[in-house]
């Protein structure tokens, strides 16, 4: 039995290796979402700021400066005022900070001094994630003394559910591959069992000496390995570019495990899709739809804690949100707290999603 899924996984997984249209098909969206994801991220890590110090001269002024140059919320820009006004005008900053002169003779005197603050509030994220920032650098600037004592008697202590911060964009790739995951179990295992009927060789499977559960479970064994094979080159790239760290041997494993459950629970409904459509194109469409509304309702791109309360209790009920935890804590944070709960519901949805696509198939091998 065993020998006869391998090689019927096996011919489906050639068939896939020699077809760029299902090779682009398996990651072209994906790879689109990543793009969208990155430039997105691009955009609003760090806001594109002009500096304006009109107060040349003073010291509280070039410290106020040194304060928003070095802060990493921004991209910030030394510029003249006309140069100021003219960037905020053709789009090319989202706020200019201006240091007006006298700012540090005020200070001296004991007097309040004033900064202006323009900002280009043509959304609210993007409008309060500038007004969120200036505080921080005015807390860094006051700080540094260069105001005399600081004012501010005040100290937080910190504690990070997480061992390590990561980007932004490392954070949503995770999610991404995820997803990559998704799609290549449900698109492959898909096509490799409507390919049957659309080229007629189901007749010569059902003739053969193979047992009909052995042709369903190869069908899921090729979606299986195609998607741990998609998955684990991405997670070599983003690897190999910076974008995540190299796992290690138990992270390694945890990734490996996750993404091997995910893929069999999306492999196992491809087939059970391919029982259902049998036609190549409604396999393909409806594979790339659920997988984007599974990504995105289960935390691929915000945490289900961040999500409403309706969506949270969407979220508890997909494999994609514990595939997700499990990925992020095996390959962003070294550790994964909830890992035996993930991988243990992912284990229920696997089971679950096999006994309903193999006996599908296994009927519509039958008619």
């Amino acid at each position: 039995m065993l020998r006869s899924i391998w090689a019927i996984a096996a011919k489906d997984l050639a068939v896939w290796v020699r077809s760029p249209a299902v090779l682009a098909v398996t990651v072209l969206p994906s790879l689109v979402l990543v793009l969208v994801l990155g430039l997105q991220s691009v955009a609003v890590g760090s806001m594109p700021v002009a500096v304006v110090n009109a107060d040349a001269h003073g010291a509280a002024a070039a410290a106020m400066e040194r304060a928003a140059l070095s802060y990493s919320g921004f991209r910030p820009q030394v510029m003249t005022a006309p140069a100021a006004r003219r960037a905020m005008r053709s789009l090319r900053v989202a706020a200019v900070l201006t240091i007006p002169a006298g700012f540090s003779a005020d200070l001296a005197a004991g007097r309040q001094a004033a900064l202006d603050w323009r900002v280009r509030n043509f959304n609210a994220d993007t409008a309060d994630d500038l007004r969120r920032g200036l505080p921080d650098v005015v807390m860094a600037f006051l700080r540094s003394g260069a105001a005399g004592p600081d004012p501010v008697h005040i100290g937080v202590a910190e504690t990070d559910l997480h061992p390590r911060d990561v980007s932004l964009v490392a954070f949503e790739m995770v999610g991404v591959l995820a997803m990559l995951i998704l799609q290549a179990g449900l698109v492959n295992a898909g096509l490799a069992a409507v390919r049957e009927w659309q080229t007629g060789s189901v007749k010569e499977l059902l003739l053969s000496p193979v047992p009909r559960i052995g042709v369903v479970l190869g069908k899921v064994v090729a979606g299986v390995v195609a998607a741990d094979l998609v998955g684990g080159l991405v997670i070599a790239v983003a690897a190999a570019g910076g974008v995540i760290g190299v796992p290690g041997p138990g992270g390694a494993l945890l990734a490996l495990a996750a993404a091997t459950l995910l893929a069999v629970s999306a492999s196992a409904l491809g087939v059970a899709l391919a029982a259902a459509l049998r036609v190549q194109e409604r396999v393909i469409a409806v594979s790339i739809n659920l997988s984007f509304y599974l990504f995105f309702l289960g935390g691929g791109i915000v945490a289900p804690a961040y999500l409403p309360a309706w969506l949270r209790g969407v979220a508890r009920v997909i494999p994609v949100t514990y595939a997700v935890d499990a990925l992020r804590g095996a390959l962003l944070y070294g550790a994964a707290p909830a890992a035996g709960r993930d991988l243990a519901v992912l284990g229920a949805f696997a089971a679950a999603a096999l006994a309903v696509g193999v006996p599908a198939l296994r009927r519509g091998l039958a008619h």
